[in-house]
């Protein structure tokens, strides 16, 4: 499936995920480099003879790639967080497994200012309770600046990082440590200095679930979170989005579902200074049935458009990753029936040459939909961990790089492609 994807500075796409068809391994970490019309330019796999995957890749400042996930090939416990720094052509620069004698795992990875990495996820090597959110902060050469862990006695763990504007981080995920009711996961922000001490910390749900999976600062300084929610909406899972002010406070908050799950994996401001949802959304009366689904929502968090995307017939499409591109479209990643899945949507959500299904049905999985947001009211709760240092020791991997033969099924074909 893929996890991850990002354009690349001279217009193509890097997409990032896990394989099963192909590799060394049970699962193999499977990274492609697309063109802008997207072909595959090169497709690699990384890995050993247990299971490997990623979840975050991001192109560097040398025209690069880091990628971050898990590995059980490698390490020093049940799995590790798995870090390779690849060069333009996919070849391995660097690689290396960080972990203890437990399960460790990265969700989130990206290049610093500084040429170094930070990179994101969780623990249960280290740190206070039974997961503890994981940060390493990394140079460019992969060995450790500092890592430490946050969290309670219970589980939690980060799904999303990013350097923010001051030089220091902001981190999303979930806690089950800090909660209110009855021991039930919330959204999690931290606040982090550039040395990784805690700045400020808050989590945000109500009586039931909640699973932040993506934040951003955004142009005046505030955040924008975006995840899953069981507490507001309709029945079901909801995606839930908060804008949050400098200072974690919410500024407003929407839940967005149709009565049956529905789960947001990826947040982006626009250029416009709206906001792109990525995710997922079931179908009603279906057992398997799972469509992408990307809303496009104003300053406000009021909808402009939304659309899902379905291929196949009971099929599990489910989207893990969205991102404005440069001529003010999108570009999406996820599943579709254990393969990869791209997307590259124009500005409004459609793609292909024409929108008239009637002369071209291969875009017929298109779908308009029309749900509207759900006010919410989340209660903002306060936390108090303390970071602990942790002391993983970073060991060089030895990871099989093979070539794949995968083929390319190019459905509803842009006439003109923009860099």
């Amino acid at each position: 499936m893929a996890e991850s994807v990002q354009q690349t500075r001279e217009g193509g796409y890097i997409v990032a995920g896990s394989t099963k068809s192909f590799g060394a391994g049970k699962d193999d970490v499977w990274v492609l480099k697309l063109g802008p019309d997207g072909t595959i330019e090169w497709q690699k796999t990384y890995g050993g003879t247990s299971s490997d995957w990623a979840n975050s890749v991001q192109q560097t400042s040398d025209g690069g790639y880091i990628v971050a996930g898990g590995t059980e090939s490698f390490g020093a416990g049940d799995s590790d967080v798995w870090v390779l720094k690849l060069r333009a052509d996919g070849g391995i620069e660097w690689q290396k497994a960080y972990g203890g004698t437990s399960s460790d795992w990265a969700k989130s990875v990206q290049q610093t200012s500084d040429g170094g990495y930070v990179v994101a996820g969780g623990t249960r090597s280290f740190g206070a309770g039974k997961a503890d959110v994981w940060v390493l902060k990394l140079r460019a050469d992969g060995t450790v600046e500092w890592q430490k862990t946050y969290g309670g006695a219970k589980g939690d763990s980060a799904r999303c990082i990013q350097q923010t504007s001051d030089g220091g981080y902001v981190v999303a995920g979930a806690t089950a440590s800090f909660d209110v009711f009855l021991g039930l996961s919330k959204f999690w922000v931290l606040k982090l200095r550039a040395d990784g001490t805690v700045e400020g910390q808050r989590a945000y749900g109500g009586e039931s679930g909640e699973v932040a999976r993506s934040i951003q600062q955004t142009s005046e300084g505030g955040y924008i979170v975006a995840g899953e929610t069981n507490s507001f909406g309709v029945r079901g899972s909801n995606i839930w989005v908060l804008k949050l002010s400098p200072d974690g406070m919410v500024e407003w908050q929407e839940s967005y579902g149709a009565g049956n799950s529905s789960e947001a994996y990826s947040i982006q401001q626009t250029s416009d200074g709206g906001y792109i949802v990525g995710g997922w959304m079931e179908e009603e009366s279906t057992l398997v049935d799972f469509r992408f689904w990307v809303l496009k929502l104003g300053v406000d968090g009021i909808v402009e458009w939304q659309k899902t995307y379905k291929k196949g017939s009971n099929w599990l499409n489910e989207l893990h990753s969205i991102q404005q591109t440069r001529d003010g479209g999108y570009i999406v990643a996820g599943e579709t029936q254990n393969n990869f899945w791209v997307l590259k949507l124009r500005p409004d959500g459609s793609f292909g040459p024409t929108q008239d299904k009637s002369t071209d049905p291969t875009c017929e999985f298109v779908k308009e939909t029309d749900i509207s947001g759900i006010f919410s009211n989340a209660i903002l709760k306060n936390t108090t961990v303390s970071p602990i240092d942790s002391n993983a020791i970073p060991q060089d991997t030895l990871a099989s790089v093979q070539d794949t033969n995968a083929s390319v099924d190019i459905l509803c074909p842009l006439t003109t492609v923009e860099p």
